[in-house]
């Protein structure tokens, strides 16, 4: 019962997680409901924070540091010029510059890959292939982060506002999945792994990054 109360909350946070982007953006579109907006991209860094500090806070700093995050979010969404448009900048900048840094410090001598760890926990037993593939992968992976935040950053500068709120707020996720599709194609293609493996699979696979600390160990 206790795991299935554990399910149910974690589905529904996921589903706030999905629904505060599009509603933003919504929002801005329609002129109206801007307030909500504001509270539900509050709500998006919130959980965001919430999973980055998962691996490296203990509970009580996690939720002192989700208090002050909520509070900033909304008052940048109340007071700043763009309003809860500009505030959904925050939770995207949060999750892909924690993406980038878990990546990032998992490459350094010495440690594996983040990508070699999922694919070990995958497939058991790597050869120093697949080991070689999986480290060039964290550091597509890492280029693609680069580029998110880029990209976002040169909109907000550079594009009409709702340009900028469609890419971070709409394309985000379609963009992953765009990734990942890309990363198997590429890999059945070049690389035939044997055991083949299933597309699902490797959207199984990413649900684990979270759970990862930086800089696991052989």
């Amino acid at each position: 019962m206790r795991a299935l109360a554990s399910n149910v909350a974690g589905a529904l946070l996921i589903l706030a997680l999905l629904l505060a982007a599009p509603a933003a953006h919504l929002a801005l579109v329609m002129h109206r409901g801007m307030a909500l907006a504001g509270v539900l991209i509050a709500i998006q860094a919130v959980l965001v924070t919430w999973i980055a500090l998962a691996t490296i806070a203990g509970r009580v700093v996690r939720i002192g540091a989700c208090g002050v995050v909520f509070v900033c979010v909304v008052s940048l969404a109340r007071f700043a010029g763009g309003g809860p448009v500009v505030a959904a900048a925050v939770p995207h900048a949060m999750a892909y510059v924690a993406l980038l840094t878990l990546f990032a410090t998992s490459l350094q001598p010495g440690r594996d890959a983040i990508i070699t760890v999922l694919a070990r926990r995958s497939r058991g037993r790597l050869s120093a292939e697949v080991v070689r593939y999986t480290r060039r992968v964290t550091w597509a992976w890492c280029w693609f982060f680069v580029a998110q935040l880029v990209g976002s950053l040169t909109l907000l500068l550079f594009a009409p506002l709702y340009v900028w709120s469609l890419f971070i707020n709409l394309c985000n996720l379609p963009l992953i999945g765009v990734m990942i599709c890309a990363e198997y194609v590429y890999r059945q293609w070049r690389h035939a792994a044997r055991p083949p493996e299933r597309l699902i699979d490797m959207f199984r696979i990413v649900r684990q990054v979270r759970t990862v600390p930086a800089g696991e160990d052989r």
